[in-house]
This record gives structure tokens, sequence and C-alpha cells, in this order.
């Protein structure tokens, strides 16, 4: 069997709308959240740590869930593992992306290439890995804005976890080997201010005419496509799959997620609708409290959809809801926030 193995490079024109310091690039390097690492295995030492519900970078407000009594997480978490090398016990070593490291930037925040045009990769730069298996979340891997604002999707890279892609290579004890026309897809959806979504698909692995074809670099990602974001959320699937869902273990690898603040007209979902008059959410996570500009009266719903309180003030207080995501909507404005 022949074996392509694509490492994608990033080509200069997929910029070329945009002005670098424009750009916010996700990088790890810069987390607010304190991100350590096991020695052993790579994985940031609060991936199995209930408490930490997110990741924070940036504008990027990234969402993390555990069960600790059952060494269960999903969504994302972070790690700085090098090695790519095939495991007996993966689930102990879950956390490597098959480029052996995150991705370099510059001085001026741009991806540093090599001489082939590839990024340049280092064990010192940390990168997330997601586990999106839709049987735990309806959005089983999330980012979102901190700001509650939307913005303009850039762009990503992705890359195949090695769990994933021994998996899909040569198979396991849960999961066979792809064979003609077989494939692994990561879907990104992209949400803004008015609930309106978009989405693409990127193959990460597939199986065609004989060879089986695998992203083992850094994928790069034009997300142009999504339009304004303020959510974006990915969820993966197989062909190799069964009454429980995919067999294909529902992992992928993730860097350099880069949007670009939305023009003002825009920023808050809210179309022809003069800036003085429209509805702003902000909230202060510290105080947990929210602020309404041009509103009196807010509902505020749980992840599964529903209305846990209702607010007939500019200013509330959500220290009455357990610890979790929430989304605030008024007027026509919506943002989702965390306890």
């Amino acid at each position: 069997m022949n074996r392509a193995i694509i490492i994608t490079t990033l080509l200069g024109s997929a910029f070329c709308a945009y002005a670098s310091d424009e750009i916010i690039t996700l990088d790890l390097t810069k987390a607010e959240t304190e991100l350590e690492f096991d020695s052993a295995t790579g994985a940031w030492t609060g991936t199995f740590d209930d408490d930490a519900v997110t990741i924070d970078s940036q504008t990027f407000c990234i969402l993390h869930n555990s069960m600790s009594d059952w060494d269960t997480w999903w969504g994302f978490t972070a790690s700085n593992s090098s090695d790519n090398s095939f495991r007996d016990n993966f689930i102990t070593y879950q956390y490597s992306a098959m480029p052996k490291g995150g991705i370099v930037l510059n001085e001026d925040g741009t991806v540093k290439t090599n001489e082939f045009g590839a990024p340049v990769v280092s064990a010192d730069v940390p990168y997330l890995v997601a586990f999106a298996n839709s049987m735990f979340a309806y959005h089983p891997a999330e980012i979102f804005m901190s700001d509650g604002l939307d913005h303009e999707a850039v762009g990503v890279y992705l890359s195949l976890n090695s769990y994933t892609y021994y998996s899909v290579a040569d198979g396991d004890s849960f999961s066979r080997a792809f064979t003609n026309g077989d494939a692994y897809t990561v879907t990104i959806h992209g949400v803004n201010n008015k609930d309106e979504e978009s989405s693409m698909e990127v193959k990460l692995a597939s199986f065609d005419n004989g060879d089986l074809t695998t992203t083992r670099g850094w994928k790069y990602v034009d997300l142009s496509p999504l339009g304004h974001v303020n959510t974006i959320w990915f969820s993966v699937k197989s062909t190799d799959s069964g009454a429980y869902g995919d067999n294909t273990p529902s992992y992928f690898c993730l860097d350099k997620l880069m949007v670009k603040p939305a023009s003002d007209d825009n920023t808050s979902g809210v179309a022809n609708v003069s800036p003085a008059s429209k509805t702003t959410i902000a909230y202060d996570r510290q105080s947990n409290t929210v602020t309404l500009g041009n509103a009196d009266f807010a509902m505020v719903y749980d992840a599964a959809g529903n209305c846990v309180m209702s607010a007939h003030d500019s200013s509330f207080s959500l220290s009455s809801l357990s610890h979790g995501i929430y989304v605030v909507k008024a007027g026509d404005s919506s943002r989702k926030v965390i306890r």
C-alpha cells in the first residue's frame, strides 16, 4: 500500500487581505491560564481538573470538560508533546500531534516557515488537542470570543493526533485500518451573534484508489468562508463507525487559530441598526456581573438551551447560578459567558 503524506504549506496569498497587526493569532505561550505540562505525556496538568473549564488566551476562550473520577476529558486540552511515536497504551499517551510540536511565530506575529514553506515547529510551543466525540456534547469542541463580539474568521492549522493517525493507518483493538472509500473529516462550524451558523469540512485522512493520504504536518485551513463568528466549534466523523458512533479515535490537533476584529457596524451581530441603538452585553467574569447597554431586560440560558433566569435590569449578577457555560440574550444580541 502506498501512503501519501501531506505537509501543507502556508501560502502567502492566504493573508493578502489582512494586515498582520490586525490579526489575532492564538498563541498559547501568552495564555492567561497557567499551563504546566506532564513531563511524561506532555499533557496540560489541568486536563483532569474538573474545575478547569476553560483555557484562556488573548480573545479566545477554549472550552475544556472533564470527569476525573472516570479519567475522562473532552473538548480541548493543551500539550507540549513532541513524541509522535506509536504507543501500545495510547490512552495514557493521547496528547501528541504528528508534527512533533506547536507552530513557531516570527516577532511580528506571522507564522515562521522553513525553506520549503512549511511551518517551523518546536516542542517549546504548546498546542491544542481536541477530543471531539459527539456522544459527550452537541458542541464537542468549542472556542468562543471572550469579548462577546463577532470577529472575521481568518484561518487555522489542523493536524492528526498520533492516536488517530496510527489507528487510521494500522487499526487497533477498537477500530480498523482505513481501506478504499474511508475518510476522517473535521467539520468546522462558525456561529455569529445572530445565531447564524455556517460550516466547512476538512479531511485529515482519506483512502482512495489504493492510497492512504494523511495529514502529518500542520495543514492550513482558510476560514474566511465562515464569515463573522463569535463561536467556532468542531465535530469529527469517520467512515469507520458502529452502533455507538465512530470507532476511529475522535482526536485532532489545532494551533494558531486566527481571527480579525470585525468592522464596527457588524460587531454586535445586529444588521442595519445604528451604533447608538445597539444592545451590548458586557460581562465581568471576576464578579459574575452582566451589564447591558441600551436594554434593561435579559434572559439567561444554560448549555442545553433551558432558560435558567431572567433579569429586569441593565446590570445583574449570575452568582446564583452553578458553575458552567451560559448564553445571555438581550434585544437582538447574545453572548456566551462562563460562570
